[in-house]
């Protein structure tokens, strides 16, 4: 008897083990598909063909495209609160650096441009509760180290939620240009700007360059601090 139920609990695992490793090849995939077509022109019966799968099989592990997208962009690492980022640093402005470089990586990374994403999140907002609950987290955490950056006396005074969506717009509009460089359709090109091989990262220095120096004292040494919040970015994405 003993036996037998140690020869189901074995065929229990082994289904389980091959669930998972089907939902990472579906997701997979979609990644590439949504990459390559993007999201409007994707289509769920395409994934299926690429696949190898019944259409009905796929629905099995996702019911929906829109269930699909919003697995592909949900982080892998959730956005630290300030306290947390506090007990990495007791620099606002390497916590910012950090913060930015986590939002323009994870933008850049997504299968598709973040303005598509966030169109289809307005279409069927509940289809995407983890996405606007990660963009609000995000936003909360960026507007609090700017306020206390600013009452510490480490940032200028400045109306801080503007200069947090500042830095959204910012970072969305180099993560568009970098999916767009991706699919060959950056207009920049055609007004004769070279496009360069940046790196997310380097895309979220970019970003970081130009909205931190016209915030910090001019006692802050920015290098300095930009080299430090990369260590912290680092840090906090290798973490378990």
């Amino acid at each position: 008897m003993t036996a037998r139920k140690t020869n189901k609990n074995s065929h229990r695992y082994a289904s389980d083990d091959n669930h998972s490793a089907t939902r990472k090849y579906i997701i997979s995939t979609a990644y590439d598909l949504f990459r390559e077509k993007g999201y409007a022109k994707a289509s769920m019966s395409e994934l299926a063909r690429r696949i190898s799968m019944d259409p009905s099989s796929l629905y099995y592990y996702f019911p929906s495209k829109e269930a699909l997208l919003a697995e592909l962009c949900d982080p892998a690492i959730d956005t630290p609160s300030l306290d947390k980022l506090r007990s990495y640093t007791n620099s606002y402005t390497v916590a910012l650096y950090a913060l930015i470089m986590m939002d323009v990586v994870r933008k850049c990374e997504l299968p598709l441009d973040f303005i598509d994403v966030e169109s289809a999140a307005r279409k069927k907002p509940d289809k995407f509760d983890r996405f606007y609950m990660q963009y609000k987290a995000f936003y909360s955490t960026l507007l609090a180290v700017i306020e206390q950056g600013i009452k510490e006396g480490e940032f200028c005074d400045c109306a801080a939620d503007e200069r947090a969506v500042t830095i959204l717009s910012i970072n969305e509009g180099l993560q568009h240009h970098f999916h767009a460089k991706e699919r060959g359709e950056l207009l920049l090109t055609d007004s004769g700007y070279t496009a360069h091989d940046h790196s997310p990262e380097d895309i979220g220095h970019m970003s970081a360059l130009s909205v931190i120096p016209a915030l910090i004292k001019p006692s802050v040494n920015f290098d300095e601090k930009a080299r430090e919040g990369r260590r912290l970015y680092a840090l906090i994405m290798n973490e378990d």
